[in-house]
């Protein structure tokens, strides 16, 4: 199906957090000291589970999984890498949580399928992911564009999407079945290199794209919670033109 071209209209504050949970690969961790209270910071790799909510794959030999232990709340600050200009001028946010083991076959599968790399050790006996109950945000869109969120914001409406999450991979497989040049503009990235795009995740609000080391991000108008809904919305942005 051809794609137009259109003036994107400027993506709200929530919109653009949602945006960075979806494509954000990595993040820095903050903890808490377990023996001064300090706060200590990392970098680790990050995945959003269905609803959004932060998955982290954490070794329990590392000083922030330790801190997790004896307190569980914790930040991660997610950033919008920025390809020219200012970086402070391109959208940050901040979410904040408790952060336990979370031991489900398909959170695993969603952070592996953002972090392919990640599959060579994380099968490893001291590895396990972790999720984040997400119970503050502090969102930054640049300057002078702070703008308070709440979980509730950042987070897919509740509904039961069962049929949706059993039927992704093949939903994928049909992303990836409509050839690597509309896929290649789903993910419209500004990327003067021809990369091949493939579908890596979705959920009831979107598909998560990716080549390499970037990521991409497709946003549906409103939600979908079952296979043909979601067919549904993916063919409004081919015919709408929103890519």
């Amino acid at each position: 199906m051809a794609v137009r071209e259109r003036t994107r209209a400027l993506p709200t504050a929530a919109a653009q957090a949602k945006r960075l949970m979806r494509i954000s690969r990595t993040g820095a961790l903050a903890t808490l000291d377990r023996a001064s209270g300090a706060p200590l910071t990392t970098w680790v790799g990050f995945a959003s589970d269905f609803t959004g909510a932060p998955l982290f794959l954490l070794s329990g030999i590392a000083e922030h999984t330790k801190n997790l232990g004896v307190d569980p709340r914790g930040s991660v600050l997610l950033t919008d890498p920025p390809d020219r200009g200012d970086p402070l001028n391109h959208p940050r946010m901040t979410v904040g949580g408790a952060i336990a083991p979370h031991p489900d076959a398909y959170a695993r599968k969603r952070y592996l399928q953002r972090n392919p790399k990640a599959k060579l050790y994380s099968s490893f006996a001291d590895f396990a992911i972790y999720r984040m109950r997400v119970e503050a945000v502090h969102f930054n869109g640049g300057f002078g564009r702070a703008e308070p969120l709440t979980p509730a914001d950042l987070l897919a409406p509740a509904a039961d999407a069962a049929a949706l999450i059993e039927a992704e991979d093949r939903l994928l497989a049909e992303v990836d079945a409509l050839g690597v040049p509309v896929v290649a503009r789903l993910a419209a990235h500004r990327d003067p290199r021809p990369r091949v795009w493939r579908a890596i995740g979705l959920d009831a609000e979107g598909l998560d794209l990716a080549a390499g080391g970037l990521a991409a991000r497709v946003d549906f108008r409103a939600p979908a919670f079952d296979p043909p809904s979601w067919r549904e919305r993916l063919e409004e942005v081919l015919a709408r033109g929103e890519i």
